[in-house]
C-alpha cells in the first residue's frame, strides 16, 4: 500500500515516522557555530552586523545554538541580470553568509547557481565572500531559463548522506519552468531532515502554491516568502525572515521522528 493511501485517521506524526527517510540528529550549541571574533577579523564590520542580527532573530525564536548545513540555490536566469548588476544578489549572499555561521559550524555555505544549466558550486566563506559574485557566479552572456530540478536533485543527494538538517535558501524571480519535476522533488525532500525558504524577488503564484502543498504523512518544510526589494529591509527583518516558520518545523521533525534530539 503506497504512503499516500494509508489511513488518514492516523496522525500526521504517525504517517511522518513511516515516511521518514532516516532521522538526523539535531544538535543545539552554545552561540553561534562560527565565533563571532573570527566574523569580525576576517570578515568586516558590515558582515558581522549582519551576523549579529541574524543571532538575534535565531535568539527571538528560540534556535539559539541550533545547528544545520546551510545551502543556497540561486536564480542566474536571464530576468534576473539586472539584480546581479545592481549588486543585490551579492547582497542576499552576504546576509545568506552570515545567517549560515550563526548554525553552519564549517563556516561556509555552499551556492548553486542554476539557469537552463546546473553551474558549478561555489563555495562562499569569510575568505572569498566580497564580491563573490561578479567574480565567481555572474555570466552575463550565459544566462539562460529557470530550470530548478537539477538544483534541488543535488540537495537530494545531499540529504540523503547529510548528517545535519539542511536549510535551503531559495532565491529566484520566476516560477520554474519545469514545474512537474520541482514538485514531485520538494515532495521527496518533506522526508529528510531539510527546511527550505524560498525567497521570491517577485509575485510567485506557484511558490505560493507550494508553500501550501499537503503530502499527506508529510510535514510542510517549505516557507516562501516575498522579498520585493531587498534593499529597502534592515539586516534584522531579512533575518526575522529567514528565521520565520523554522522553529516551527523543528518541532514537528522532531515529533515526526525526521530529526532525533
Amino acid at each position: 500500500m503506497g504512503i499516500f493511501s494509508r489511513d488518514r485517521m492516523r496522525s500526521t506524526a504517525d504517517l511522518a515516522r513511516d515516511c521518514a527517510a532516516r532521522p538526523i540528529t539535531l544538535v543545539k550549541g552554545s552561540g553561534p557555530a562560527v565565533n563571532r571574533a573570527t566574523v569580525e577579523q576576517r570578515g568586516g564590520v558590515d558582515l558581522t552586523k549582519k551576523f549579529d542580527k541574524a543571532g538575534i532573530s535565531l535568539s527571538k525564536a528560540g534556535l539559539d545554538g541550533i545547528r544545520a548545513e546551510a545551502v543556497m540555490i540561486l536564480d542566474h536566469s536571464g530576468s534576473m541580470c539586472s539584480g546581479y548588476q545592481n549588486g543585490m544578489v551579492q547582497t542576499l549572499v552576504d546576509r545568506a553568509l552570515a545567517f549560515a555561521l550563526q548554525i553552519d559550524g564549517d563556516g561556509k555555505i555552499p551556492v548553486i547557481p542554476f539557469d537552463s544549466r546546473l553551474w558549478p558550486t561555489v563555495e562562499v566563506a569569510l575568505d572569498n565572500y566580497a564580491n563573490v559574485v561578479n567574480r565567481e557566479i555572474f555570466r552575463p552572456s550565459q544566462m539562460g531559463g529557470t530550470l530548478l530540478a537539477p538544483a534541488l536533485r543535488q540537495v537530494l543527494d545531499m540529504a540523503k548522506t547529510a548528517v545535519a538538517p539542511l536549510y535551503v535558501v531559495i532565491v529566484t524571480d520566476d516560477d520554474p519552468h519545469d514545474r512537474a519535476e520541482v514538485v514531485q522533488l520538494l515532495k521527496e525532500l518533506k522526508r529528510y531532515a531539510v527546511f527550505v525558504k524560498v525567497l521570491t524577488l517577485v509575485n510567485a503564484p506557484f511558490w505560493d502554491s507550494m508553500d501550501d502543498l499537503d503530502v499527506p504523512g508529510l510535514i510542510d518544510n517549505l516557507d516562501a516568502k516575498r522579498v520585493i526589494n531587498p534593499a529597502s529591509m534592515s539586516d534584522l527583518a531579512f533575518a526575522d525572515v529567514m528565521v520565520d516558520e523554522w522553529q516551527s518545523w523543528v518541532t514537528a521533525a522532531t515529533s515526526a521522528g525526521i530529526l532525533a534530539s
